[in-house]
């Protein structure tokens, strides 16, 4: 038996004042976002709610010992609901500052405490690529060692996820690409994975089909002046893509990608596209029928190609015009890192490998790892 849930409701609104208005925001409430649109969105509004914001406490993306220092900003206010207006970041910090707190971040990423849901949390996105309004996710870097942690547990689940589509617009063109590449990868790993239900694949399809023609409009109508024309329905494919990711999983492609962003800082999207088509390709050469055949025919129909041609070259070339290529020494990886990554993908990844359309090999992450280098 194969299950799927959609747990956070979900609430689309056309512009942030809309919002504000419905919620009814107040002292009761804390928001943690980014300076930039706490003071785009928030201070003209005259929202009264007390505001934390992100870059106070530090840079680049979460790892544990930040997130001590904002539990610890946070616990000076008194409030029930926290409002996580931001990307990917913001949303996986908040998620545990909905927890209640009994010691070190670490020890929630490490299961070592229980993981206690304590305040209301509404979520708003505003990158289309993460999906994490709608999952149970939380990822970290952990600076101590050398890679990231994800925590999944129905507690870090948000009460509402809040699209709005305004917030999206004015996204500077490296942050839409690289989020709404993470979302393509969070539809194609969990389109393939064993835990992957009739369910799930319908919203793995729907955003795998919008993300690829949009990618395409994108490039064809002058990247950030075609964003306004496909925020909305990048932001709605991101959603379907953390829906499908939510209860399928993702695979070796994030799994490869977490040590490589939390030692060398890479965006993870960014780092995801570097992994994309060679774990693809090595799936395909393991099992080469099956599912997989079926992926490459709902892309090869999404990018409108022609009988014969080569559907994992052209998402190769397609990655590659969004996101120049570059190896991973040209991010300053040395070539010693190749084996420890391995190992490490190997021994912290195992939630992720689990989720693989055919199982890798430490043998098979180090040969990519090789290739790529």
């Amino acid at each position: 038996m194969k299950q799927f849930a959609i747990k956070p409701a979900i609430v689309i609104f056309d512009t942030f004042a809309e919002f504000v208005e419905n919620t009814q925001l107040g002292a009761q409430d804390l928001i943690f976002t980014v300076k930039f649109l706490n003071d785009t969105w928030i201070k003209p509004l005259k929202v009264a709610s007390p505001v934390i914001c992100f870059e106070d406490y530090g840079a680049g993306e979460p790892t544990d010992e930040m997130i001590d220092k904002i539990i610890a900003a946070a616990s000076k206010y008194s409030y029930n609901r926290i409002i996580a207006i931001g990307g990917g970041s913001v949303i996986d910090i908040a998620k545990v500052m909905s927890l209640k707190q009994t010691g070190k971040a670490l020890e929630l990423f490490e299961r070592t405490v229980d993981v206690i849901k304590e305040k209301e949390l509404l979520i708003i996105p505003t990158t289309c690529g993460t999906g994490s309004e709608v999952t149970n996710i939380s990822i970290a870097g952990i600076p101590s060692k050398n890679t990231k942690k994800g925590l999944a547990v129905d507690a870090l689940f948000a009460d509402k996820a809040v699209l709005v589509a305004e917030l999206i617009n004015g996204l500077p063109e490296f942050v839409f690409v690289t989020s709404s590449i993470d979302a393509l990868v969070h539809s194609m790993e969990s389109y393939l994975s064993p835990k992957a239900s009739p369910l799930s694949e319908i919203f793995s399809v729907s955003a795998i089909q919008t993300l690829l023609k949009n990618f395409a409009y994108f490039l064809a109508n002058g990247r950030k002046a075609a964003i306004p024309a496909i925020a909305k329905s990048t932001l709605v494919a991101s959603t379907y893509g953390g829906v499908a990711f939510g209860n399928a999983g993702c695979g070796a492609v994030h799994a490869m990608a977490y040590p490589l962003g939390g030692v060398h800082h890479v965006p993870h999207g960014e780092a995801n596209a570097r992994f994309l088509t060679s774990v693809f390709l090595r799936y395909k050469e393991k099992q080469p029928v099956g599912k997989i055949q079926d992926l490459a025919a709902i892309m090869s129909e999404a990018l409108g190609l022609k009988a014969g041609q080569d559907v994992w070259a052209a998402l190769e070339d397609l990655v590659n015009k969004l996101l120049p290529r570059k190896s991973l020494r040209e991010y300053g990886m040395p070539e010693a890192e190749i084996e420890s990554f391995a190992t490490s993908v190997i021994e912290q990844q195992q939630r992720l490998l689990a989720n693989n359309y055919v199982p890798l090999s430490r043998d098979e992450i180090r040969d990519i790892f090789k290739a790529l280098w």
